[in-house]
Formats: C-alpha cells, structure tokens, sequence
C-alpha cells in the first residue's frame, strides 16, 4: 500500500458511524494553500480520529492511502505547531 502526504487546513468535516468497537469515525476535507482539496475518512478505529478537531485553524500533516476502489483513508493526522503565515492567512481568509 503506497502511502501519500499532504498538508493543509481542516475545510469541513461530519461524523461517521462509530465502529463495533465505539471508536469515532469521521468524514473530513482538508485545503492547502494551493487551493487544492484532500477529501476521505478516517481508517477505523484508527486513533487520528480522536484529536484531529483540536486546534482547528492550525495546519495539519495528512498521511493517507488510496483503497483499490479509489476510496481516500486517512491514516495519520499531526497537527503542526510552527507558526506558518501561509496558513493562517488562508484560514482568516476563509472566514
């Protein structure tokens, strides 16, 4: 399974159903300053999915992989704590 990186700001998001186990699951699309749109969900009962709402206007690390019927899951989610003008010019611009 290849593996792919992309880093950008947290769009929107919903809550999926929670797996057999009660691990949250959800449904997020991520912008980076290209104006370029990461969307997918996160792997079940993968623990990205627990903190990734926390510090929502800060930019995220995204590693995810493409399923074979072309669905996006995410598989880690890190939350970059440098300041970074780019992004945060993107988030006051988004509103």
């Amino acid at each position: 399974m290849k593996r792919h990186e992309f880093t950008g700001l947290l769009n929107y998001y919903r809550p999926l159903n929670c797996s057999y186990y009660g691990n949250p699951a959800f449904y997020a699309e991520f912008v980076n300053d290209q104006g370029d749109i990461l969307k997918g969900r996160t792997a079940s009962n993968a623990d990205c999915a627990y903190g990734f709402l926390n510090s929502r206007n800060k930019p995220r690390k995204i590693t995810y992989h493409i399923t074979k019927k072309g669905n996006v899951i995410f598989d880690y989610i890190h939350i970059l704590e440098e300041e970074n003008n780019h992004y945060e010019a993107l988030y006051l611009q988004r509103g």
